[in-house]
Protein backbone atom coordinates (compact mmCIF):
# COMPACT_ATOMS: atom_id res chain seq x y z
CA UNK A 1 0.00 0.00 0.00
CA UNK A 2 2.89 3.01 1.00
CA UNK A 3 4.72 1.78 -1.88
CA UNK A 4 1.51 2.06 -4.48
CA UNK A 5 1.15 5.76 -2.49
CA UNK A 6 4.48 6.67 -3.57
CA UNK A 7 4.21 5.58 -6.94
CA UNK A 8 1.08 7.77 -7.30
CA UNK A 9 2.80 10.52 -5.59
CA UNK A 10 5.94 10.43 -8.05
CA UNK A 11 3.26 10.67 -10.78
CA UNK A 12 1.31 14.04 -9.68
CA UNK A 13 4.48 15.37 -8.60
CA UNK A 14 5.94 14.97 -12.51
CA UNK A 15 2.01 15.92 -14.08
CA UNK A 16 3.36 19.65 -13.73
CA UNK A 17 6.99 18.95 -14.70
CA UNK A 18 5.56 17.19 -18.10
CA UNK A 19 3.33 20.06 -19.21
CA UNK A 20 5.71 22.85 -18.58
CA UNK A 21 8.62 20.80 -20.29
CA UNK A 22 6.46 19.87 -23.39
CA UNK A 23 5.27 23.80 -23.40
CA UNK A 24 8.69 25.27 -23.21
CA UNK A 25 9.29 22.42 -25.85
CA UNK A 26 6.96 23.76 -28.70
CA UNK A 27 7.96 27.28 -27.91
CA UNK A 28 4.32 27.87 -25.94
CA UNK A 29 3.63 30.94 -23.20
CA UNK A 30 1.16 30.05 -20.49
CA UNK A 31 -1.30 31.94 -22.72
CA UNK A 32 -0.54 30.06 -25.83
CA UNK A 33 -1.10 26.85 -24.27
CA UNK A 34 -4.30 28.48 -22.26
CA UNK A 35 -5.96 29.73 -25.75
CA UNK A 36 -5.16 25.79 -27.54
CA UNK A 37 -6.63 24.42 -24.10
CA UNK A 38 -9.38 26.54 -22.99
CA UNK A 39 -7.85 26.57 -19.55
CA UNK A 40 -7.13 29.67 -17.81
CA UNK A 41 -2.77 30.62 -18.15
CA UNK A 42 -3.42 31.14 -14.28
CA UNK A 43 -5.20 27.36 -14.25
CA UNK A 44 -1.76 26.08 -16.36
CA UNK A 45 0.64 27.58 -14.24
CA UNK A 46 -0.76 25.99 -10.94
CA UNK A 47 -0.71 22.73 -12.40
CA UNK A 48 2.79 23.54 -13.64
CA UNK A 49 4.29 24.65 -10.32
CA UNK A 50 2.13 21.52 -8.71
CA UNK A 51 0.00 24.02 -6.51
CA UNK A 52 -3.07 21.88 -8.20
CA UNK A 53 -4.02 18.53 -9.08
CA UNK A 54 -5.97 18.69 -12.64
CA UNK A 55 -8.81 17.11 -13.00
CA UNK A 56 -9.12 14.13 -15.61
CA UNK A 57 -11.15 17.17 -18.16
CA UNK A 58 -8.37 19.65 -17.59
CA UNK A 59 -5.85 16.86 -18.26
CA UNK A 60 -7.81 15.60 -21.26
CA UNK A 61 -8.01 19.34 -22.96
CA UNK A 62 -4.25 19.81 -21.98
CA UNK A 63 -3.02 16.76 -23.29
CA UNK A 64 -5.24 17.11 -26.64
CA UNK A 65 -3.80 20.62 -27.30
CA UNK A 66 -0.38 19.14 -26.28
CA UNK A 67 -1.09 16.46 -28.68
CA UNK A 68 -0.05 14.00 -26.84
CA UNK A 69 -2.07 11.16 -25.51
CA UNK A 70 -3.09 11.22 -21.62
CA UNK A 71 -1.27 8.24 -20.60
CA UNK A 72 1.85 9.72 -21.60
CA UNK A 73 1.48 12.14 -18.40
CA UNK A 74 0.58 8.80 -15.85
CA UNK A 75 3.07 7.04 -17.20
CA UNK A 76 6.75 6.52 -15.37
CA UNK A 77 9.74 6.27 -17.46
CA UNK A 78 12.90 5.78 -15.83
CA UNK A 79 16.13 7.29 -17.01
CA UNK A 80 19.70 5.80 -16.95
CA UNK A 81 20.86 9.13 -17.63
CA UNK A 82 20.13 12.69 -17.79
CA UNK A 83 22.17 15.07 -19.84
CA UNK A 84 22.08 18.75 -18.70
CA UNK A 85 23.81 21.20 -21.03
CA UNK A 86 25.35 24.16 -19.77
CA UNK A 87 22.69 26.46 -21.42
CA UNK A 88 20.39 24.00 -20.40
CA UNK A 89 21.14 24.54 -16.26
CA UNK A 90 17.68 25.25 -14.88
CA UNK A 91 17.61 27.58 -11.41
CA UNK A 92 16.75 25.88 -8.47
CA UNK A 93 14.97 27.84 -6.01
CA UNK A 94 15.87 28.73 -2.46
CA UNK A 95 15.18 30.75 0.45
CA UNK A 96 18.56 32.00 1.11
CA UNK A 97 19.56 35.11 -0.12
CA UNK A 98 22.93 35.61 -2.03
CA UNK A 99 22.94 32.66 -3.26
CA UNK A 100 22.08 31.44 -6.55
CA UNK A 101 21.75 27.33 -7.40
CA UNK A 102 21.72 26.03 -11.03
CA UNK A 103 20.57 22.40 -11.37
CA UNK A 104 23.47 20.15 -13.26
CA UNK A 105 21.60 16.58 -12.32
CA UNK A 106 17.99 15.27 -12.59
CA UNK A 107 15.80 17.34 -11.52
CA UNK A 108 13.99 14.87 -8.71
CA UNK A 109 15.31 13.07 -6.17
CA UNK A 110 12.56 10.52 -7.52
CA UNK A 111 15.09 9.79 -10.73
CA UNK A 112 18.46 8.97 -8.83
CA UNK A 113 19.45 9.50 -4.98
CA UNK A 114 22.09 12.43 -5.83
CA UNK A 115 21.00 15.95 -6.99
CA UNK A 116 23.59 18.34 -7.82
CA UNK A 117 24.11 22.21 -8.50
CA UNK A 118 26.81 24.45 -9.80
CA UNK A 119 26.50 27.37 -6.86
CA UNK A 120 27.25 30.78 -6.88
CA UNK A 121 27.31 32.74 -2.88
CA UNK A 122 27.78 36.25 -2.64
CA UNK A 123 30.52 38.10 -0.35
CA UNK A 124 29.03 37.34 3.31
CA UNK A 125 25.68 35.29 2.04
CA UNK A 126 25.10 32.38 4.47
CA UNK A 127 22.64 30.00 5.45
CA UNK A 128 20.94 31.99 8.12
CA UNK A 129 21.41 31.82 11.76
CA UNK A 130 19.91 28.61 13.13
CA UNK A 131 21.93 25.47 11.83
CA UNK A 132 20.41 23.36 9.39
CA UNK A 133 19.93 19.57 9.39
CA UNK A 134 18.13 17.42 7.13
CA UNK A 135 18.44 13.13 5.78
CA UNK A 136 21.50 12.73 3.09
CA UNK A 137 25.39 13.56 2.51
CA UNK A 138 25.99 17.03 0.98
CA UNK A 139 29.62 17.02 -1.15
CA UNK A 140 30.97 20.57 -1.94
CA UNK A 141 33.70 21.00 -4.26
CA UNK A 142 34.98 25.04 -4.21
CA UNK A 143 36.00 26.24 -7.26
CA UNK A 144 36.46 30.10 -6.67
CA UNK A 145 36.26 31.97 -3.38
CA UNK A 146 36.78 31.06 0.01
CA UNK A 147 33.62 29.36 2.46
CA UNK A 148 33.17 28.50 5.71
CA UNK A 149 31.29 25.89 6.61
CA UNK A 150 30.34 24.64 10.36
CA UNK A 151 29.57 20.87 11.03
CA UNK A 152 28.85 19.82 14.19
CA UNK A 153 30.67 22.58 15.90
CA UNK A 154 34.18 21.94 13.71
CA UNK A 155 34.93 24.51 11.29
CA UNK A 156 36.45 23.88 7.56
CA UNK A 157 37.23 26.65 5.43
CA UNK A 158 36.91 25.60 1.72
CA UNK A 159 39.38 27.70 -0.47
CA UNK A 160 39.62 26.67 -4.31
CA UNK A 161 40.37 23.19 -5.07
CA UNK A 162 39.16 21.72 -1.59
CA UNK A 163 35.93 20.20 -0.62
CA UNK A 164 33.98 18.83 1.97
CA UNK A 165 31.84 15.46 2.46
CA UNK A 166 29.75 15.29 5.42
CA UNK A 167 26.23 13.39 6.88
CA UNK A 168 23.44 16.20 6.86
CA UNK A 169 21.66 15.03 9.61
CA UNK A 170 24.27 16.94 11.73
CA UNK A 171 23.38 20.27 12.26
CA UNK A 172 25.85 22.89 10.18
CA UNK A 173 25.80 25.94 8.44
CA UNK A 174 28.14 27.90 5.64
CA UNK A 175 28.82 31.30 4.80
CA UNK A 176 30.89 32.82 2.40
CA UNK A 177 34.12 34.50 3.88
CA UNK A 178 35.73 35.35 1.13
CA UNK A 179 36.03 38.72 -0.49
CA UNK A 180 34.69 37.55 -3.86
CA UNK A 181 32.00 35.44 -5.09
CA UNK A 182 32.38 31.75 -4.22
CA UNK A 183 31.61 29.35 -7.14
CA UNK A 184 31.06 25.77 -5.93
CA UNK A 185 29.90 22.29 -6.41
CA UNK A 186 27.47 21.33 -4.62
CA UNK A 187 25.89 17.75 -4.45
CA UNK A 188 22.65 16.12 -2.42
CA UNK A 189 22.66 12.37 -1.91
CA UNK A 190 19.37 11.65 0.14
CA UNK A 191 18.78 7.41 0.13
CA UNK A 192 15.51 6.38 -0.35
CA UNK A 193 13.60 6.34 2.70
Amino acid sequence: MGEEKNRLDRIILKLGEKIKTLRIEKGWSLQDLAEKSSISAAGIHKIESNGIIPTITTMMKIADALDKKITYFIEEEEKDAVFVPARGRETIFTFKRGLDLQGISAKKYGEFIMTAAYSVVEVGASSGRKPMSHRGEELVYCIQGKMEFRVKGEKYVLNPGDSLHFRTQVEHSWKNVGVVQARLLWVLAVPPS
